[in-house]
């Protein structure tokens, strides 16, 4: 007899309602605190209820804040249920949530008294304590001392390293103050400084857990598992697997390789670029990226256990902040500490009032900037993913801010990553389809190229799977080599048959009826001998041409560039809405790059790429700013300065849009911070303005501009992106131009002109 284990059933989860109004209800469900598993499960399920309008998670305080419906039936009963289902570890991983329903509170009561707790007693100190107490000028100096010690230590770190900034100028502001008997302003100034520092803190808090993971959970990999070979996701490997990667993709374990050769790149683990060779019985890690070659690795170390997992473990941290706009700030704030101390001697040596002398000692906005920047920037970081993107880092949230040129790639970008094959053509007599499809699948079942996808599927509907290989070279851009079965097989553009020298009539290519329908064209060689064409299409994303209208709309000028013949790219061109002059075709990765320096002009203009293949990482290495989607290639995720986590097109505009709302809530908050800084030093120069006046209105200016900094995480909304259909065109030819209108031997507006030579260098007629 055969005993049945049955799972027990999950531990039900603790919660308890704090405050209920009919359409509001908060909950406090203390797992929130240290299983982000349960929280993800926890949104999707409330999320996808139909009469739930808006839920705010704060994890902090293990709070879920629902907005509902007041007319659902016995809504606290269905959100109880909602609370325990979503303890059940069978749910899948949840993707990407509904962005309309969630908002994010920066809020932690605990971090906040603990922060504020020192500054709070101080400013009690010095408030409550009568005068009359013995050595009570000691005893509040001391408080002082304390209070802002870290100012103090900071502004010595920095005279030690010879550079002035604006600790200098709030250290010597504080010991004066002091020693003039003015004790509330120093500690009123530590206090609200502190508040401010620990808004922003928060802020970072709401956004520890946006850490992008090099390895897609949901990609899948070849492994070869008790004899036999299977298509695997990257959660599903298991320890003793072993794993094949080719080129263009991530070590997905850790462990050591059993055969093949490579070589890798590990700049996501170590920061480096540069190249490694990897032969059998060499050490690799999860994420390193395979460059040329292919591998198989015995996996030692799956998921959070591999080296690349525990990272990330403990990279729950504030974002990248680094600014170009907050360093500007900051140059310009620290210029002005030797003119300010200069004031303050001029005024007096004219007055003989300290009290004014020391106001100049005031001009601090550098601190307020300081603060308030990060806190926006965090704040549009925290808030990306929940609009369908994750930046990077600052730096690339502001550089998208000002982008006025982006390239788009077609193939997988433009157009759907899953192509269909459409026409086989054999041009061997003798040679069968399920031959040529038996090769192309053994060639090409480590790729993740769209065609690569499209023959694998086709020949698995013919019940053909892929067989043993040797000598596999992969050319980005062009194809594969390899030996099978002692023939040498080619299979890529007609680019990469000149240059394996193999015969290639390009004049009757370009008059191919596959050509003529817009297909797309891959040639098979075997032995140096053309043996087949195969033609594959992929449908235009539907998103495509909408996305495009709203970036023209933007004033960017956008571009297309493949390595694509002119016929396919033309019609991907015109469905899409690209304009005369802006589309590219026949272009190898060193081509995309050399339009990328044109484009540039020279550093005046700001030039993003958008790409999703290995082929593309070269032009996203050398755009100010690379963009790819999320089922883009691993070597194109890892290079990405922004991902695009739904995988569509519309995320761009939502990243473009919240760039710019975030460099104009930056702008505005300097004129917030400069303005009443400024304002305070001339009062009291020649107002003598009481410094405790003079702190409440600074720092006051500075944390109101924090708030506004906040605004993005409680009151924006995405950009609607209007719908705008493709444009259609028949299969007689593009433009809906039909064939028997033009002379046969021309390709649409190009002419006779397109000669066999051009097709093949990739040589693109300036009316393109």
């Amino acid at each position: 007899m055969t005993a049945t284990v049955v799972s027990p059933p999950p531990a039900r989860v603790h919660y308890e309602v704090v405050h209920h109004l009919p359409g509001r209800v908060r909950l406090r469900i203390p797992r929130l605190q240290y299983d982000d598993r349960y929280g993800r499960q926890l949104q999707a399920l409330f999320v996808q209820e139909d009469s739930v309008q808006q839920i705010r998670l704060n994890l902090p305080a293990a709070s879920l804040i629902v907005q509902y419906s007041p007319e659902a039936d016995n809504p606290l009963h269905r959100f109880g249920q909602l609370i325990q289902a979503a303890a059940d570890e069978r749910l899948p991983l949840p993707g990407m949530l509904p962005i309309d329903k969630l908002v994010y509170s920066p809020w932690n009561t605990a971090y906040f008294i603990e922060k504020m707790a020192l500054p709070t007693l101080a400013l009690a100190i010095v408030a409550l304590l009568p005068v009359q107490t013995p050595f009570y000028p000691a005893i509040v100096a001391t408080v002082i001392v304390i209070v802002a010690l870290p100012t103090f230590q900071e502004a010595l770190e920095s005279l030690e390293h010879r550079h002035l900034n604006v600790t200098q100028l709030e250290s010597l502001w504080t010991i004066l103050h002091t020693l003039q008997g003015e004790y509330m302003a120093p500690v009123l100034a530590a206090f609200m400084g502190q508040v401010g520092g620990s808004l922003r803190d928060m802020t970072a808090q709401v956004g520890e857990n946006q850490v992008f993971d090099p390895l897609d959970q949901q990609r899948t990999y070849w492994v070869e598992r008790g004899g036999t070979r299977q298509n695997v996701s990257v959660r599903e490997l298991q320890v003793g697997d072993r794993v094949i990667v080719a080129a263009g993709s991530a070590v997905p374990v850790d462990g050591t390789v059993l055969w093949g050769s490579a070589v890798i790149q590990r700049q996501f683990l170590t920061g480096e670029s540069d190249l490694l060779p990897c032969e059998p019985e060499q050490t690799v890690l999860a994420s390193s990226l395979v460059v040329r070659g292919q591998i198989c690795v015995v996996a030692e170390a799956v998921g959070e256990e591999t080296q690349v997992g525990k990272t990330l473990q403990l990279a729950r941290q504030a974002p990248q902040l680094d600014t170009r706009i907050e360093n500007y700030a900051e140059e310009i704030s620290n210029q002005a500490i030797l003119p300010a101390m200069g004031v303050a001697a001029i005024v007096y040596g004219v007055t003989l009032d300290a009290h004014r002398a020391i106001a100049p000692l005031q001009l601090d906005f550098g601190s307020g900037i300081g603060i308030t920047i990060p806190t926006a920037i965090l704040a549009a970081l925290t808030h990306a993913p929940h609009v369908g993107v994750y930046f990077r880092n600052g730096r690339a949230l502001e550089l998208l801010s000002r982008v006025n040129v982006i390239v788009f790639d077609k193939t997988g970008t433009l157009t759907e990553v899953k192509g269909t094959i459409v026409g086989v053509n054999l041009l061997k007599p003798g040679l069968s389809e399920q031959t040529l499809l038996y090769w192309l699948a053994t060639v090409e079942q480590s790729i993740n190229h769209p065609f690569a996808l499209a023959i694998l599927e086709y020949a698995a509907e013919r019940g053909i799977e892929g067989g043993t290989y040797s000598n596999w070279v992969y050319e980005p851009g062009k194809g594969v080599a390899a030996t099978v079965e002692g023939q040498e097989i080619l299979v890529g553009t007609p680019q990469l048959m000149r240059d394996r020298q193999v015969p290639i009539d390009l004049d009757e290519l370009r008059t191919h009826e596959g050509v003529l329908w817009n297909r797309s064209l891959v040639c098979v060689a075997c032995n140096g001998e053309l043996v087949a064409l195969v033609f594959y299409s992929n449908p235009v994303r539907s998103e495509a041409a909408s996305v495009i209208a709203a970036l023209q709309q933007r004033g960017i000028e956008c571009y297309m560039v493949t390595g694509d013949h002119h016929e396919v790219a033309n019609a991907v061109g015109y469905a899409t809405g690209f304009r005369l002059g802006q589309i590219y075709t026949n272009k190898i990765p060193e081509d995309k790059v050399e339009l990328l320096e044109k484009f540039k002009n020279g550093g005046e203009k700001v030039v993003a790429y958008v790409g999703e293949g290995f082929n593309d990482t070269a032009a996203m290495a050398y755009a100010d700013i690379s963009i790819t989607l999320s089922e883009g290639s691993d070597a194109a995720r890892q290079t990405a300065d922004l991902l695009l986590m739904n995988n569509r097109l519309e995320g761009l505009v939502q990243a473009i849009a919240l760039s710019q709302e975030v460099m104009n809530i930056i702008n505005q908050n300097i004129a917030l911070v400069v303005i009443p800084n400024v304002s305070v030093v001339l009062a009291g120069v020649f107002l003598s303005l009481h410094p405790v006046i003079a702190v409440l209105i600074s720092n006051g200016a500075t944390l109101l501009a924090e708030l506004n900094s906040l605004r993005l995480l409680t009151n924006y909304r995405p950009v609607k992106v209007e719908h705008k259909s493709s444009r259609s065109r028949s299969q007689a030819g593009i433009l809906d131009i039909p064939w028997k209108k033009r002379p046969r031997r021309s390709f649409g507006h190009f002419g006779s002109e397109l000669s066999s030579e051009s097709l093949s260098n990739g040589h693109v007629p300036s009316e393109t």
